[in-house]
């Protein structure tokens, strides 16, 4: 059977001792450490303390890969390690340049689209069902021509919008003891969940989209760049130039979407594309925890608009409406936090 060799595959070739030239390298260095440092005007058993730290240094480099740790270390420390969701530096971070049309801009000109998956209970499926669904879930790996990026989120659970489809329905009975039962029975619910940290988990798929991801866009792009410079020099048209660029480059994305959707229709899962408030909500929710106060969720919704205005996101007609009210309430609970800074921290979900 034949397999696909992985493009990003690391070569380091092997020179003296089954060592590369970086670790070859730390050798001399700690050895020639450990050599001048048994030179020291040490008497007793402390003359070997010196050596044997640097020896220790150079396995620690050579064999268990002290770089790559120090490395890392050095970034966490040096880096964005806390921040609100209005700094600049946090925005530069995260490296969204906007949100709209349903559609994460990212600063480097890729694009992405979202899709939340509904689960499938596989444990209480037949045989021959659970069977189905693993072929079709491996023709769909081996059928991806991109890369994408399964996302698994774990999430206080939210009675709030199972409950409100309810309220006004036991009101409208005007039955005294049918209300009682009920509000009887949403105080044991919010009770349990509360007191017990029920959680439940939220899957999405994030699919991916370069315009100058084929050699022919890249030609292709670079000829509309200059059709655009001479276009606008002439007729000053560059902005509807680039929003007809934009939307074809929304097209395709839209077009794998929607290829990626019928694929996991067909491993019996149910998708659906994250709109712009959500998409804003789903990146806000590393700063404000799904609006999380004290274990309760006051919504599922949570925009901040300001986050991505200085990055050119706007929100237009029906949308912007929605965004100043959702605004709003969340101005309003923010103000009864001892912190309403939201700080938000890496490598915290």
């Amino acid at each position: 059977m034949a397999y696909d060799i992985p493009d990003k595959i690391q070569y380091k070739e092997k020179i003296v001792f089954n060592l590369t030239l970086g670790q070859l390298l730390y050798a001399v260095v700690f050895a020639l450490l450990a050599f001048f440092s048994y030179g020291l005007p040490f008497a007793g058993p402390g003359k070997f303390v010196l050596p044997a730290c640097f020896i220790i240094c150079g396995f620690g480099f050579i064999q268990l890969g002290w770089e790559k740790s120090l490395l890392n270390r050095w970034a966490y420390y040096a880096g964005i390690r806390e921040g609100g969701a209005l700094d600049p530096r946090v925005q530069e971070f995260i490296g969204v340049r906007k949100i709209e049309h349903n559609t994460v801009y990212l600063s480097n000109g890729q694009m992405r689209a979202i899709l939340t998956i509904t689960p499938i209970n596989f444990e209480n499926m037949d045989e021959g069902r659970r069977e189905s669904v693993i072929l079709n879930y491996r023709d769909f790996l081996n059928q991806l021509t991109h890369p994408v990026q399964i996302l698994v989120r774990t999430v206080n659970v939210d009675l709030a919008d199972y409950f409100s489809g309810h309220d006004s329905r036991v009101e409208k009975t005007n039955n005294p003891q049918l209300i009682a039962l009920y509000k009887d029975f949403k105080l044991f619910e919010q009770k349990y969940v509360n007191e017990n940290r029920v959680k439940e988990r939220l899957y999405y798929l994030i699919v991916p989209y370069d315009p100058s991801d084929s050699l022919a866009k890249r030609y292709q792009d670079r000829l509309e760049i200059l059709k655009e410079k001479v276009q606008a020099a002439l007729s000053r048209k560059l902005d509807k130039l680039e929003a007809e660029r934009d939307e074809s480059d929304r097209k395709e994305l839209a077009d794998r979407t929607s290829i990626m959707q019928q694929k996991l229709a067909n491993c019996s899962l149910v998708s659906r594309r994250l709109s712009t408030n959500e998409l804003i909500s789903l990146y806000m929710s590393y700063f404000d925890g799904y609006v999380e106060v004290d274990e309760d969720y006051l919504s599922r919704v949570v925009v901040a608009k300001s986050f991505f205005e200085k990055k050119g996101g706007e929100a237009d007609g029906q949308e912007d409406k929605e965004l100043q009210t959702q605004t709003e309430t969340i101005s309003h609970w923010k103000t009864g936090r001892k912190n309403p800074a939201h700080r938000h921290k890496r490598g915290r979900d």
